[in-house]
């Protein structure tokens, strides 16, 4: 069992959140070495990131056996989507701009089969290319994961509701769409993003939800991590390189008489 479906199933007592990454660059290597490093999830972005559909197989190849969940986030609410990335053999799927319960109800019937959902019988690679098509269609609806993204004004407003829908394991926050969404591009602070906060994790709690964020920073992880929220995404690959990059050309910069760092010239 996954570490978020151990969470979602209660299997083990929670310490902490569960933390992982997006990752946007289609490199397989990228996904397996993360998961060495014992990462609780990745997220596959199809929606921000350059994957294909063929880029998220390999990636979720490259990670199998490890004990990391792997998420896709898929780039609409269209059922082809959601259901390749679970026949490719993602644990569960990562769904954008849920605005309403009603379309929280068509997504989350995508990820089960019937008569729980109306998800295709298509399983490729998650029935071991076919090889146990019945053992997995037994089993599938009660291993699969479904977050949704709150990532606008409006869903925030419907957060209880969305919430409430049989199938939605998780509601995770979009928390630069939703700043746009609240008038504030770009500011990941404030009034407005506390209460959306606030709003979902009481949603998340009174109807037995994972609650989630994408974390700007570690001051911000800690303190959603402090707030009681269940799964951080606390960056991604392409942020990662770039500020270990940054800061290895900080540590070699070369420095004035005064020990002061001289800019560098790039």
């Amino acid at each position: 069992m996954n570490p978020l479906l151990r969470r979602v199933r209660a299997a083990e007592p929670a310490v902490g959140p569960s933390t992982g990454l997006f990752l946007l660059w289609p490199e397989p290597g990228i996904a397996e070495l993360c998961a060495t490093l014992n990462v609780d999830f990745l997220v596959l972005d199809m929606e921000a990131g350059v994957l294909s559909r063929q880029d998220v197989l390999r990636a979720i190849q490259a990670v199998t056996g490890r004990d990391t969940t792997v998420l896709v986030r898929v780039p609409s609410h269209e059922p082809s989507h959601i259901e390749h990335a679970l026949d490719a053999g993602a644990h569960g799927v990562l769904v954008p701009k849920v605005d309403t319960r009603e379309q929280a109800e068509r997504v989350a019937s995508y990820t089960r089969f019937p008569p729980e959902g109306r998800r295709g019988v298509n399983p490729v690679r998650a029935s071991g290319y076919f090889s146990d098509v019945p053992g997995y269609l037994a089993r599938a609806n009660s291993e699969v994961l479904c977050l949704v993204q709150i990532e606008s004004a409006e869903a925030v407003e419907e957060v209880d509701a969305i919430a409430t829908v049989p199938g939605v394991d998780g509601l995770f926050l979009g928390i630069g769409d939703l700043a746009m969404s609240l008038g504030q591009p770009g500011v990941t602070t404030g009034p407005q993003l506390d209460r959306a906060r606030e709003r979902t994790l009481s949603a998340c709690r009174a109807h037995g939800r994972l609650a989630g964020a994408f974390a700007y920073g570690m001051d911000a992880a800690h303190a959603y991590a402090a707030e009681g929220f269940d799964v951080l995404a606390v960056g991604n690959d392409v942020k990662l390189i770039r500020e270990g990059v940054e800061g290895l050309l900080r540590e070699l910069a070369p420095t004035h008489g005064d020990g002061t760092a001289a800019e560098v010239v790039q």
